[in-house]
C-alpha cells in the first residue's frame, strides 16, 4: 500500500516561544491516523509575504496565524469567510484553488465553547479586553450571537473605536463601543481576554469574574492563566485558552484537509483530554 503523504502545516507569527500548537497537532495526528508535520515560523513584518511563499513552496497545506499578523494576513487573502471579512482578522489559511483562502477559527471556537457550556449570549452584555485580531474575532462571535452590547476595553483607543464602528456595520442590533483599558462601569455578563496577558505577559484584565458570568481567556499557559484560575474560584462559567486552542486546531485541520466534521468534533473532545494530560506530564 502506498503511504499517504504527510500533512504539512505550521504557525506564522511573533513571538512563538510559548506556542503549544506542535504538541497539540501531534495529538491530532494520532487520533486522525495521519502524519502531520507542524512547524513554527517566527517572522518579522517585512518577511511576512516571504514566509508565506516559502510555506507554499515547501508543500504546506496551509498555516495558522497568530499575533501580530492576523490583520496583515487577512489583507493578503484572495478569499475569506464571513467572520474573517467582518473582523478583518484571520488565523487559518490554506493554499486553495482561489489562492490564499482564509478562515477565522478564533470566532468559531468561541461560539463552539459557549454552545458546549450551554451559555447563550443573546441579549447579554460583554466586555472584550484588547483591540487586535483576536478581539475582533470575539466581537464577531458575540455579534453573531445577538449580544446586546460589546465594549472593547483597550489601551489603543483608536483601534478599539475603529473596531467598534466596523462591527456595528455588520451587526447593527448589537451596541459596540470602546472604553479605556480598566474596570468596566458595571459587571458584564461575558468577559473575554483577547490580550497577551497570562501568556506572554503576566497578569489578567482588571475585571473580576463572578458566578454566572461567562469568562473566555484566549491566552493560554500549560498551568493555566490567572484569569482562568480566578474564573474557576468565582464559580463563573469559563472556557480557558487550552479549550479554545484545541477547538481552533480541530477547525484548522478540517479546513486544510476536508476531514469529516463529525470526526473533528469527536477528535476535539478526546484531544482536549489527552492534551491536558500531556501538559501535566502524565
Amino acid at each position: 500500500m502506498r503511504k499517504k503523504p504527510p500533512i504539512k502545516a505550521g504557525l506564522i507569527g511573533r513571538p512563538l516561544s510559548n506556542s503549544l500548537s506542535p504538541v497539540l497537532f501531534g495529538i491530532f495526528a494520532g487520533l486522525a491516523g495521519e502524519e502531520i508535520i507542524y512547524g513554527l515560523r517566527e517572522t518579522g513584518p517585512r518577511d511576512l509575504r516571504t514566509a508565506i511563499d516559502a510555506a507554499r513552496a515547501e508543500g504546506w497545506r496551509g498555516f495558522n496565524v497568530t499575533i501580530p499578523y492576523k490583520g496583515d494576513v487577512c489583507a493578503l487573502l484572495d478569499l475569506a469567510d464571513p467572520a474573517a471579512r467582518a473582523a478583518g482578522a484571520v488565523n487559518a489559511v490554506r493554499f486553495g484553488r482561489s489562492g490564499l483562502e482564509g478562515y477565522n477559527t478564533d470566532a468559531r471556537a468561541l461560539l463552539q465553547v459557549m454552545e458546549e457550556a450551554g451559555f447563550g449570549a443573546a441579549g447579554k452584555s460583554a466586555v472584550i479586553y484588547g483591540s487586535g485580531g483576536a478581539a475582533a474575532s470575539a466581537g464577531w462571535a458575540l455579534g453573531r450571537s445577538a449580544a446586546a452590547s460589546v465594549v472593547f476595553s483597550a489601551r489603543n483607543a483608536e483601534n478599539a473605536s475603529a473596531l467598534a464602528r466596523r462591527l456595528t456595520e455588520f451587526f447593527p442590533d448589537t451596541s459596540f463601543s470602546a472604553a479605556p483599558f480598566g474596570r468596566p462601569a458595571a459587571p458584564p455578563d461575558i468577559l473575554v481576554n483577547a490580550t497577551p496577558l497570562g501568556m506572554y505577559q503576566p497578569g489578567r484584565p482588571p475585571c473580576e469574574p463572578a458566578r454566572g458570568m461567562f469568562c473566555a481567556d484566549l491566552a493560554y499557559a500549560p498551568g493555566g492563566t490567572e484569569l482562568s484560575a480566578a474564573a474557576a474560584a468565582a464559580g463563573a462559567v469559563s472556557a480557558d485558552g487550552l479549550a479554545l486552542l484545541v477547538r481552533q486546531a480541530a477547525l484548522s485541520l478540517r479546513f486544510w484537509t476536508g476531514l469529516p466534521a463529525g470526526d473533528i468534533v469527536e477528535f476535539s473532545v478526546e484531544a482536549d483530554r489527552l492534551f491536558r494530560k500531556k501538559l501535566k506530564g502524565e
